[in-house]
């Protein structure tokens, strides 16, 4: 049975893929190239690195195409197995493992200062723990926009979503943070709550009581 989230070309083209179309899987591979080799790039800089582990993905997928189960769109599915072969890669080279796996969440260049400044690591650390507890979507969008600096228009053409709905999702996914840091965290909030009103772009309004 189709997902009805992936977007219906991309299900046409990875059934023609499953049946051996490898003008299908070309389309494919064409659609998402781009996106993939950018967030590789930025975490490897280094141009070949990233075009290697950009076609290992594409090769995993067609060498498995016809056992693959994707729940949620292509792009997410994508996204995720280029963030496992990075991290794998950094592993079997001994190469800033540690500090890769302590960027999970990283701010956008904006909020660098602010983060670094004043919020302490306990509580980089829940930030990071409550990111991962996201639904998978809300999660994706976020660390696509947050950790990989992607616009909304290339995260909905990643995604194959609307622009609004990845505005929504991220919305969505810095009140759940407030709400959680507010909770478990209120006397870091002062210093923290302008990190987190940066994401959204808009005035934050904390209720001390």
């Amino acid at each position: 049975m189709n997902s009805p989230w992936i977007a219906d070309n991309d299900q046409k083209l990875l059934d023609a893929s499953k049946n051996g179309d490898e003008k299908a899987f070309g389309l494919l591979f064409n659609k998402y190239w781009d996106d993939l080799f950018r967030i590789a790039y930025r975490r490897l800089h280094a141009a070949e690195d990233a075009k290697d582990i950009v076609q290992d993905v594409f090769l995993s997928l067609w060498n498995n195409i016809g056992s693959i189960t994707i729940e949620d769109s292509l792009g997410g599915y994508l996204y995720t197995a280029l963030r496992n072969k990075i991290f794998n890669h950094f592993e079997k080279n001994n190469n800033r493992l540690q500090k890769l796996m302590q960027r999970q969440f990283v701010p956008a260049e904006h909020e660098e200062t602010v983060f670094s400044n004043y919020c302490t690591k306990e509580l980089q650390q829940f930030i990071t723990q409550q990111v991962a507890t996201m639904p998978e979507k809300m999660r994706q969008i976020y660390l696509l926009s947050r950790e990989e600096h992607l616009t909304h228009a290339e995260i909905s053409t990643l995604l194959s979503l609307s622009n609004q709905t990845v505005k929504n999702q991220l919305y969505n996914a810095v009140s759940r943070l407030r709400k959680a840091v507010l909770k478990e965290h209120f006397p870091a909030i002062v210093i923290c709550y302008e990190v987190l009103s940066a994401v959204t772009h808009q005035p934050s309004v904390i209720n001390t009581y």
